[in-house]
């Protein structure tokens, strides 16, 4: 089929269509369309503005798909490492064997701590934010709790805390220690203590498997020690002239810490400041020149975009100087370089999956708090970059999902007022912001979430995906869920992740959540399967011919009308077919179904293509439809072209990025094209001109005019636009006329009239005669 616009190319009588190079003379008031009044085909078109695939679409939708699709730029760079210290990393058609644990940190000493520790701390410590705080505080209490993640920093700051108050005399506690049972004669003298709390866990007494006493009642797990313990600790420290500095994980213990005098949220140091100190400890003194060239080298754009991760922590930074150190003497090629960096993000991920395995099962609590956590960390790897209030739903809902999953007999509750919101965000390496959402054509002020890299989102669900196979069922139930969510800010990074997934396990999600949302009767659904096929079609090649036929069933062969609306929607993303034609073919195929409700989906698509980057061949298409003999094809067509004059921009949203979808989102799709691509002019006129001169269509494309009018009448540009689009539409008499009567009724409106300053700017632009130069079949002046 011909991508070409003409009237003549099927044969169409005159006025069915119109050629792309002009209009035919002589129309007036439906001669050139069918005969019927509007409507005639008992469908109701002018739904299609307040339905699902309408502009409601763009209230946070467009938004959504700019931040996920930046989560998933690099799916088949960055696959997941079995066991944390060796693997293979994959780079285009290459692979690298990398070995983990050789630049990793070294472990701390069990036990008193070694001066030489204490020295080369002191060499490469960088003071966190607050740490003078911390300071006064562990001397004014003795005892303090620093709370956060493993790996950010917080055992070297309380090496370094008690070093200072004690001059060196620091002793590291076995983390099994009972604090509450410590005597005055356990402490030494002026000696400081570290201890690691690893997790709630800890607490929990030795057990037999039955969890009983002899006389057949329920043991209660022991508790953390209470404030009050922490007190009386405190108090034997100051009578010993000692102090003491708890390092505590992330979870329910460090919360109810963070609530009371002891417990200090731990922020992570400076990264430039460690990596400097580090350098300079590797490097030596005298090499300032291999020093600015190890810092130049780690601010290389290639460098910082395989680490993808934006705040280092401090065991991350020491890695990394590591690493630079090695690039520099020849140690390192440079290829290897960005293969270990690119495992840094993944490690992390690995690290958060394996916390919650630590736990031991029989207590409950620490169980349902790394749960919790778990579900938190996963959701904003789905929702990095969207407002708060969705993540945080959506995380309730996954950890009730993991809790079923693992004790069906329970219904689980949700905490209420327990959890450390700033806590649990630093345990997640996320970060609040203020970001926009569009909500009509209107900005919106909204508090968001997101974790601070760009590797992290891939790494944390593939982690989860491929290491744990027991999570891939609730986790599956859990974006099916979200993508029957009728708000887009909820569905669409979830019908995203499940596309990204398909990459990994198509088998699996195509049965339990693709076909399930395809076979619906759910139009929202439709669309996020159709959102899910595509962006998997689009990231993985060898995944794009499967989806192709299993499309094609779904649109030739299927007797469900849910899976032939859900084809229709996929092909207007263009990534299953072989070309932006071939979309086009098979859209104009479904057409010819003509059943049900599927020229809404169908028109949708054309759409979506029309404004995408390859749009000229969907806009020429239309002039081919419009000149087919098929009813439904015209139809097809002029259904998209009313659609254009009503949708907005930022409802068509696609997996491709469109640069001017944000100057024109308040403006009709027409307008941002007309804007954007000014060659489309005429072709666009031509379009309009034949709905308006279709006798069935010819209401509805008016209403549609209509309300682009109102929109123009409060936005300046969209006006300036409307007005040289106008004399575009003029070829005859009749064609002033209905455009001078339609400004007209709208200035007389009695209840949204015009302005009047609007009203007369569309009459002037409205030709008053028509001239037709010689070897023309139409001309405006």
């Amino acid at each position: 089929m011909s991508d070409g616009a003409g009237a003549g190319a099927g044969g169409g009588a005159p006025g069915a269509g119109a050629p792309a190079g002009g209009k035919a003379g002589g129309g007036g008031p439906g001669a050139g369309g069918a005969g019927g009044a509007p409507g005639g085909d008992g469908r109701d078109y002018g739904a299609a503005r307040g339905g699902p695939l309408g502009n409601r679409l763009s209230d946070g939708g467009y938004d959504a798909a700019q931040q996920a699709r930046a989560h998933f730029f690099d799916v088949h760079g960055r696959n997941a490492v079995v066991d944390g210290t060796r693997g293979d990393v994959h780079l285009g058609d290459h692979h690298h064997h990398y070995d983990g644990g050789r630049a990793a940190a070294a472990r701390l000493i069990t036990g008193s701590v070694h001066r030489d520790e204490l020295r080369r701390l002191r060499r490469v410590f960088e003071e966190p934010p607050e740490y003078g705080a911390a300071r006064t505080r562990l001397e004014r209490q003795r005892l303090i709790a620093l709370c956060g993640d493993p790996g950010s920093g917080r055992t070297y700051t309380a090496l370094s805390l008690l070093d200072e108050v004690t001059r060196g005399h620091i002793e590291r506690l076995d983390p099994r220690t009972e604090l509450h049972r410590i005597d005055g004669a356990d402490l030494r003298p002026e000696h400081g203590y570290l201890v690691e709390i690893t997790g709630d866990g800890m607490f929990l007494p030795e057990q037999r498997p039955a969890d009983e006493d002899r006389y057949g009642l329920r043991v209660q797990p022991a508790e953390p020690p209470a404030e009050v313990h922490l007190d009386r600790l405190g108090s034997l420290l100051e009578q010993r002239g000692a102090y003491a500095v708890l390092v505590v994980e992330a979870g329910g213990f460090a919360d109810e810490l963070l609530r009371g005098r002891y417990g200090t949220l731990f922020r992570p140091p400076s990264a430039d400041g460690m990596l400097h100190k580090h350098l300079v400890a590797l490097l030596g003194h005298g090499e300032a020149e291999r020093l600015a060239q190890a810092l130049a080298l780690a601010e290389r754009q290639d460098v910082a975009a395989a680490l993808g991760l934006d705040l280092l922590r401090p065991h991350e930074v020491e890695s990394l100087a590591r690493l630079l150190v090695d690039h520099l003497a020849g140690k390192l090629p440079e290829e290897e370089l960005l293969a270990e960096l690119r495992t840094f993000a993944v490690r992390q991920a690995q690290a958060w999956f394996a916390a919650p395995g630590r736990v031991p099962p029989r207590n409950r609590a620490a169980v349902a708090a790394a749960t919790r956590l778990t579900a938190f960390r996963t959701t904003v790897a789905v929702f990095s970059g969207s407002p708060y209030s969705v993540a945080a739903e959506a995380a309730e809902r996954l950890a009730w999902e993991f809790a079923v999953a693992m004790d069906p007999s329970k219904d689980p509750g949700r905490t209420l007022f327990h959890d450390h919101q700033d806590a649990r965000l630093a345990a997640a390496r996320t970060e609040l912001f203020t970001g926009e959402v569009l909500f009509g054509n209107r900005p919106l002020g909204v508090r968001s979430v997101r974790l601070q890299g760009r590797a992290l989102p891939w790494a944390v669900l593939s982690n989860a995906w491929d290491g744990y196979p027991n999570v891939r069922g609730p986790l599956g139930r859990w974006l099916r869920t979200l993508c029957d969510d009728g708000r887009p800010v909820a569905w669409v990074p979830a019908a995203l992740t499940v596309g990204a997934l398909c990459t990994r396990d198509l088998t699996f999600l195509l049965e339990e959540v693709v076909l399930p949302m395809a076979s619906s009767d759910s139009p929202e659904q439709h669309m996020a399967a159709a959102t899910a096929v595509a962006h998997a079609a689009a990231l993985d090649e060898t995944v794009r011919p499967i989806v192709r036929d299993m499309v094609r069933i779904w649109a030739r062969q299927s007797e469900n009308a849910g899976l032939r609306s859900t084809a229709a929607l996929v092909h207007g993303y263009g990534t299953v077919e072989r070309s932006v034609s071939a979309s086009l073919d098979e859209l104009g195929i479904l057409a010819g179904l003509d059943e049900g409700e599927l020229p809404t989906p169908a028109s949708y698509s054309v759409a979506r293509l029309a404004v995408g980057t390859h749009g000229a061949t969907a806009v020429a298409r239309l002039g081919t439809w419009l000149g087919d003999r098929r009813r439904n094809r015209h139809d097809l067509a002029l259904f998209t072209v009313d659609r254009l004059l009503w949708q907005r921009p930022t409802a068509l949203w696609g997996l491709e990025e469109v640069p001017w979808f944000a100057r024109h989102a308040g403006r009709p799709v027409i307008a941002g094209l007309l804007a954007a691509r000014p060659e489309t002019t005429r072709m666009l006129a031509d379009l309009v001109w034949t709905g308006l001169d279709t006798a069935r269509w010819r209401e509805e494309l008016e209403s549609s005019l209509t309300l682009w009018m109102h929109d123009a009448d409060e936005d300046p540009g969209s006006l300036d636009v409307l007005c040289g689009f106008l004399p575009h539409l003029v070829s005859s008499p009749q064609d002033i006329d209905r455009l001078r009567n339609l400004v007209r009724r709208m200035e007389r409106d009695p209840d949204e009239s015009l302005s009047e300053s609007t009203a007369r700017r569309l009459y002037e632009a409205v030709p008053r005669t028509v001239i037709i130069p010689p070897g023309t079949s139409g001309a405006t002046s």
